[in-house]
Formats: C-alpha cells, sequence, structure tokens
C-alpha cells in the first residue's frame, strides 16, 4: 500500500500566534524577540493538531489497547521507556521516592533521556526555580540503583539542547559518571573516539541504541572536540528530502553485530505540544524503514500519543477491524514483517519545571518476547505515571507515583479537581477511552 499519511494534511485554522511559535533552532535573537509569546505557549501549551491528524491517532490509541490486551509471552522482557531527567534546583538526597525507584526496577530495562550536565567543577545552581543552562548533582542518575548496586538504567541519551552547558569539560564530567555506574550512553563522543551507538543484553536479547538531537540550544556553542549526533537541519519541512546517512549506517552496523533490538531515542519536536508534527511523522516513517524497532523520542516536556508502524504487513496481527484505522501506519521496507512503536514525546521523567503539566511523568512498559521464527517482537505492557510533587507540610519535592501523589493529602493541600481532571485527560490522550 502507498504511504499516504503524513504527507498530506490540512493545516489548522485560526491558531493564535504564540501557539504556532517555534523557537527551536531559530537564531538567539529572535527566539528572544518572542519571549512573550514563549512564556504564553509554555504556561497554556498546544493542544490541538489537524483534523487528520487527530483522527490518525485516534485509529493508533484503539491499535495500541489491542495490543495491549494480547496475552503476554511467557518469559517475556520488560523494558520502561521514560522522558527527560532534568535539573532538580535541591533535593538530591531524597527526591526519589521508593515507590518510583520500585517501580522503574520492575523492569529488566530502562532508557530514558539525561538532559542535563552532571559536573563536580561547576556550582550546581539553586537561587532560582528554573535556568536556561543547567549543572546538576551526581544523585539524579546514581538515585535510581537495583537492589543489587547496578544502575536502574540500561542505556541514556546525552543528545540533547542541553548536552553542552557548562562546554567541554562538562560534557566530560557526565560521561565520566555514567561510565563510572556503568550506564551505556550514546550521543556525545570525545575527541573523535567512541562508537556513535550502544548495545547491551537483556534476558539473552541484544539491543542497540543509539541517541541523537536536533541541536543545541542557539546560545550553547558548539565545542570542536565534543561531536553530538544529530539529526539533520531541514529534513521536518514540508517536502524536505529525508536523508539519514548516519542513521543508516548505524542500524546497519546493529544489524551486523547482531543486535535483536533496535533503538534510536531522538531529542527532536516542538515543546509543549500534545501532538507530532506531521514532519516528524515523515522522518519516523523513513528510520523505521531503516531498521528501527523503536524510536524514543523527547524534548517537547509534554506527552505525546504513540504510533506503531506496521512492517510488510504485520497489521495482520491486530483484529481485522482494527486493520483498516491503521492504513496510513503501513510500511514496506528490506527485511521479514515486523512493526515498530514511535514514542514521540515521553514528556519528563524528572524536573522542576514551572506548570503543572509538565511535572507529570509518564512510564510506558513493553513486553519484548521471541517469536515462532525467533525475531524480537513486542506488545504494550504496563502505563504508569509519576509526579515531580512540589514542596508541600515541611517536605522537600519528591518524584512520587501518581497514585501515591493523590493519597498524600495533608493539612496543608489536597489533589484538587483541575488535577483530577487533567491526570484523566492525559490517560485518554495517550490511550484512548477504555
Amino acid at each position: 500500500m502507498p504511504d499516504r499519511f503524513p504527507y498530506s494534511v490540512t493545516p489548522e485554522e485560526h491558531v493564535p500566534a504564540w501557539q504556532a511559535l517555534r523557537v527551536e533552532n531559530l537564531p538567539a535573537h529572535k527566539a528572544a524577540l518572542n519571549l512573550v509569546s514563549y512564556a504564553r505557549k509554555s504556561i497554556y501549551k498546544k493542544y490541538t493538531a489537524s483534523p487528520e491528524v487527530v483522527r490518525h491517532f485516534n485509529g493508533q490509541r484503539r491499535a495500541f489497547r489491542s495490543l495491549a490486551a494480547r496475552p503476554a509471552a511467557a518469559g517475556a522482557t520488560r523494558l520502561a521507556l521514560v522522558g527527560d531527567i532534568m535539573w532538580l534546583r535541591d533535593g538530591w538526597d531524597d527526591f526519589l521516592d521508593p515507590g518510583v525507584l520500585a517501580h522503574l526496577n520492575s523492569h529488566d530495562a530502562v532508557l530514558g533521556n539525561l538532559e542535563s550536565v552532571i559536573s563536580p567543577r561547576f556550582k550546581v545552581p539553586r537561587l532560582f526555580p528554573d535556568y536556561m543552562t543547567y549543572n546538576s548533582h551526581p544523585n539524579l542518575v546514581r538515585a535510581f540503583r537495583r537492589p543489587d548496586g547496578r544502575s536502574t538504567f540500561s542505556a541514556l541519551s546525552v543528545a540533547n539542547n542541553h548536552a553542552l552547558d557548562r562546554g567541554e569539560q562538562g560534557a566530560r564530567d557526565t560521561l565520566s559518571l555514567l561510565d563510572e555506574l556503568r550506564v551505556p550512553h550514546s550521543g556525545i563522543a570525545l575527541d573523535g573516539g567512541r562508537e556513535p551507538y550502544v548495545t547491551f543484553e537483556v534476558n539473552g536479547i541484544k539491543v542497540g541504541f543509539y541517541a541523537a538531537a536536533w541541536g543545541l540550544n542557539s546560545f550553547v556553542k558548539p565545542n570542536p572536540n565534543v561531536r553530538m549526533n544529530a539529526l539533520p537541519g531541514g529534513i521536518f519541512e514540508p517536502g524536505a528530502k529525508i536523508e539519514l546517512p548516519e542513521i543508516r549506517s548505524v542500524l546497519s552496523d546493529m544489524a551486523a553485530e547482531g543486535c535483536d533490538y533496535r533503538v534510536v531515542a531522538v531529542h527532536w519536536g516542538y515543546e509543549f505540544e500534545y501532538y507530532a508534527d506531521p514532519g516528524m511523522m515523515r522522518v519516523a516513517r523513513e528510520v523505521v524503514r531503516l531498521g528501527a524497532d523503536l524510536i524514543l523520542g523527547t524534548h517537547p516536556h509534554v506527552q505525546q500519543p504513540c504510533e506503531t508502524l506496521f512492517v510488510n504487513g504485520s497489521e495482520g496481527q491486530l483484529p481485522a477491524e482494527l486493520r483498516g484505522a491503521v492504513a496510513d501506519s503501513t510500511l514496506t521496507a528490506d527485511g521479514p514483517q515486523r512493526k515498530a512503536l514511535v514514542a514521540y514525546s515521553m514528556g519528563n521523567l524528572a524536573t522542576t519545571m514551572f506548570t503543572f503539566e509538565c511535572k507529570v511523568g509518564w512510564v510506558q512498559g513493553l513486553r519484548l518476547f521471541r517469536d515462532a521464527a525467533g525475531r524480537v517482537d513486542w506488545s504494550p505492557d504496563a502505563t504508569a505515571f509519576v509526579m515531580n510533587a512540589p514542596r508541600f507540610g515541611g517536605r522537600q519535592r519528591r518524584l512520587l507515583m501518581l497514585d501515591d501523589y493523590r493519597n498524600q493529602s495533608t493539612k496543608f493541600r489536597r489533589v484538587p479537581k483541575w488535577e483530577e481532571d487533567y491526570f484523566a485527560f492525559l490517560r485518554e490522550h495517550l490511550l484512548g477511552r477504555e
């Protein structure tokens, strides 16, 4: 079937200028001129999309729920996906609640994006509630550990717009910490060294992990000694020719190395938007054609619904009545029948960003298993939400499971109805109505 979507969509009408603003890749002086509109978008967000995009994801939610309802394969490997792990201002010693740690550690592998420099050479800022550049305490990563002392994280992306917030030395210190903790990482290479991707093995499944970013913040200077895996500029524009030579090479090398499951983590998209842009969806299709089994997206700071791309007829896994709903997500590519998950934006995991919506985190589980032919397939596992709870009742901020946050009522604060309404919206936005 030829690709039909998202190559032609109806532009949204009557979108306010502040909602249409996208500062990504703008020069610093142009971004500064739009500061008021940027502040409005960060506060009020953009919940809308074109009619075609909304209808498309309505079908995708149905397909995702159908895949999740299938019986779990015996002995499946549990993989958790999380979003941005960011600067926290304070509370470094006890920000992570045991409930969140236990939930993450119940998975065999966890993947995410470390969106902060971690360097003891520089001061960890805490005077103001937010900054334009970040440096964090090592506990931001050290706190996530398993009972046997290993890190909770199986691999982390370090490719993002904050990667060089403290220059070359900050990047070196960040990578040194991850190496000390034996956390595989992708996204930055120093002095021309290191392969662009890393691998790890979990329960006999060899996973390849490659991370790339759209670019640095306009006020952060590149450094010739630090190479960040980058997505080519302009590929998200309507009608742009999509050429991804490094991703093509990396996915080919992963296959040659025997990777059973290939992950591409991308820091992309537009901040504070609740739907993926059609340009991103075009790029995602090409990345999957080249061999990716999972695209792990971060940067928008709010969550966007996932898309399942069905390759070479794998939509046959769905009930017949649902196959038409995903017709625009069917692809042809070299190789066997398979499907791939595109998590366009996981939002934040740990953060102290201003708005309530940015403080709600998403943990999406997957079950990896081998099919009858011995190839690794996947199905959705549990969906969970966490909350970066603000200080109240004399306590420091805390990263809590959502249910624990709800139950933490005190005489100082109770969870208001508008928060509960948002939790209900977010679940329906990502998973649809059950």
